[in-house]
């Protein structure tokens, strides 16, 4: 089975970089570089799950990931502040096809719309 955690990097005001894991209190690495940081992130991660695995104990993060997407070019606060999931963030679209198909099965817009009669179905 695959498991995701989410893991934030953030550099620090003195120039180092932290990496911690939501949802797990405890996982957490620091560093001179990013690089270094996500490298001690997993060995901590990596160590903290064997740990769990040996006490015979399942791991669950207490976490869920939500990012708020700030446009400024938004009109009112609550559109300019807008909490978008993991697949917004790596890019994934509705094409144009997948979206009409879903307001003609009633998705995304409500009731379904009619379809125009052609002359010769008429």
């Amino acid at each position: 089975m695959i498991e995701h955690y989410p893991v934030v990097v953030e550099r620090e005001s003195n120039g180092t970089f932290t990496a911690w894991v939501a949802g797990l209190p405890g996982v957490y690495a620091a560093a001179d570089t990013s690089a270094a940081a996500k490298r001690g992130i997993r060995s901590a991660l990596a160590a903290h799950l064997d740990a769990l695995t040996a006490l015979g104990q399942d791991v669950k993060p207490h976490a869920d990931l939500l990012v708020l997407r700030h446009d400024a070019r938004a009109r009112t606060r609550r559109e300019r502040l807008r909490f978008v999931g993991p697949a917004a963030l790596m890019g994934k679209k509705t094409t144009a096809a997948k979206a009409e198909a879903a307001r003609r099965n009633g998705r995304k817009g409500g009731r379904p719309t009619e379809r125009p009669k052609l002359p010769s179905q008429a």
